[in-house]
């Protein structure tokens, strides 16, 4: 009676606070009964049969899949968007071509390091000819004043080529603020380590793996197919074209291995020592590398530009049809490849990451559309392409929005909804809108059956389309239902999935959304410090 209690009250009190004092609409309770087990099996059944082979971004299937959720949307009665189904953006896929160089001078000779055997440019590099230019080591690269440790303090890095080991001090221990529990990660990625150094004026990166942890250092980079015959061309990089001209553009990034350390600091050991010392303080070492420099430093890509497509759609509120919530999940996959299961199965379906939260979109989308009462503000349906690329997509929405982004008060976000067990469910962005957070709290509550909700799930928040929209400061819920042994397998099939918790999780996120769109007033934003990280491809 206690608990009922306090349910109801803060009920009423949220409803107050959001609306103001005037009383919400609440859900029609036929949208509701329009999101049914075998609506949702329907649309898995198509997205991760084996005809599409994957979704991959590109490829004809994934077009397929497009075509097919834009003519749901059609029939649906969802209304397109100026006029058009599709946002459409630019790709460029990156290749490696010719030349690329690393000389290095140092006091008594001149060494040139071999490509693939010495060196590797990874796939976020830009393409540029560094000459002559100056070293300098960084230690991990990570510039954290926050926290009280800034690898750039004091040193002169402007015009030169850093140094950088890859990780962070201590990433392994959890008493470390840059354990992984704490959400280190965020300073780890080769973007985020080079926007830093870009930052600070350096012109170019050369990364090692860690010498602590590494019997022997070897250049991995990127697999280029160009480099490593059996990689399929698929596998090159993708980046989105407006970022053609971007901060990394023009900043080269190679990875390195033995020869290269021994050439910049006389022994491996020698940088392993260093960096056991910063280890073990917590503190930065960083220093000029004297009688040393880069002779030549080339990187040579190319690229090759094409098109692909979000799928959008809109069902307009009934007062403030300028404004909207996001509803999304990408639609797209990792394709096929070698099989890499007993069954000798070749084909990556992605029942669950992610037709399971596409199907969970066009669910709530068909039953907005179809239910004469609307919420006050409108609903904005979107099935992201390039999520497993790098989160291309909701990036390019959110760059190029068709709708003003201002007018965006929420994204509520499915990836990854089909595996529920234990009546568990994880909800990431809580802390970046706690009010969206209790509106959902409030809402799982009135479910017949409730969720126990988890937000342990930051290490994934940058690993999906909400990330990019929190980048934009907007209040952003991400529902998911947690990795598994399957994830990015072939086994993670449509014979796995937990249709009645799927179900459950897109009601639960179409009443949030419902509310989210009919309060009054618009939900604040809390920023966090792992919102000026880079999206983990």
């Amino acid at each position: 009676m206690n608990r009922l209690f306090c349910l109801i009250a803060a009920f009423l009190i949220a409803t107050t606070c959001y609306s103001g004092n005037q009383p919400i609409q609440p859900i029609p309770e036929v949208l509701l009964q329009q999101i049914t087990e075998s609506k949702a099996k329907e649309h898995i059944d198509f997205l991760a049969s084996d005809v599409m082979r994957g979704r991959n971004t590109p490829s004809p299937e994934l077009e397929k899949a497009a075509d097919y959720i834009a003519a749901y949307f059609k029939k649906a009665g969802i209304e397109p968007i100026n006029g058009s189904y599709f946002h459409s953006y630019n790709l460029f896929k990156v290749n490696l071509s010719e030349p690329n160089k690393l000389t290095i001078k140092t006091k008594d000779s001149t060494v040139v390091l071999r490509l693939k055997d010495d060196f590797i440019p990874f796939d976020v590099t830009g393409s540029a000819i560094l000459q002559n230019k100056e070293v300098v080591f960084v230690g991990y690269g990570i510039s954290a004043p926050d926290i009280g440790y800034d690898d750039y303090a004091g040193i002169d890095v402007k015009g030169k080529v850093v140094v950088v080991i890859r990780g962070a001090p201590k990433f392994d221990d959890t008493t470390s603020p840059f354990s992984w529990k704490k959400g280190g990660v965020r300073y780890m990625t080769h973007e985020a380590k080079a926007a830093t150094a870009i930052k600070n004026g350096a012109v170019g990166m050369i990364v090692f793996n860690s010498p602590r942890t590494s019997n022997v250092l070897r250049a991995s980079g990127f697999p280029w197919p160009s480099l490593f015959p059996k990689m399929a061309s698929d596998a090159l990089p993708l980046k989105i074209k407006s970022n053609k001209e971007s901060l990394l553009a023009g900043f080269p990034i190679i990875h390195c291995g033995e020869n290269v350390a021994i050439a910049l600091f006389g022994t491996v050991e020698n940088i392993r020592n260093v960096q056991l010392a910063i280890d073990t303080l917590l503190k930065p070492s960083s220093f000029p590398l004297l009688n040393v420099s880069i002779k030549d430093l080339t990187v040579t890509t190319f690229e090759k530009e094409f098109t692909v497509r979000n799928v959008m759609g809109i069902v307009k509120g009934s007062e403030k049809p300028d404004e909207y919530v996001v509803i999304g999940g990408h639609y797209d996959h990792v394709g096929a490849g070698q099989p890499n299961d007993p069954t000798k199965d070749s084909i990556y379906n992605g029942a669950d990451d992610n037709a399971s939260g596409t199907t969970g979109m066009l669910l709530m989308a068909e039953s907005f559309a179809k239910t004469k009462l609307k919420p006050k503000r409108s609903m904005v349906f979107l099935a992201f392409s390039g999520e497993e690329k790098g989160l291309l997509g909701s990036e390019a929405f959110t760059n190029t929005p068709p709708l003003p982004l201002e007018n965006c008060v929420a994204m509520l976000n499915m990836d990854m909804i089909g595996r529920g067990e234990n009546d568990s469910l994880c909800i990431g962005g809580n802390t970046r809108c706690k009010e969206l957070a209790d509106l959902n709290e409030l809402e799982n509550n009135q479910l017949e059956k409730p969720f126990s909700l988890h937000y342990n799930i930051e290490n994934f928040f940058f690993r999906s389309d909400q990330a990019n929209f929190a980048k934009k400061k907007i209040p952003v819920l991400f529902y998911f239902t947690g990795e598994h042994k399957d994830y990015h397998k072939v086994t993670d099939e449509i014979a796995k999935i937990n249709f009645i918790d799927l179900v459950r999780i897109t009601k639960l996120c179409a009443r949030t959304a419902w509310k989210t769109a009919s309060i009054d007033e618009r939900l604040p934003y809390t920023p966090q410090k792992s919102d000026n990280m880079e999206i983990i491809h």
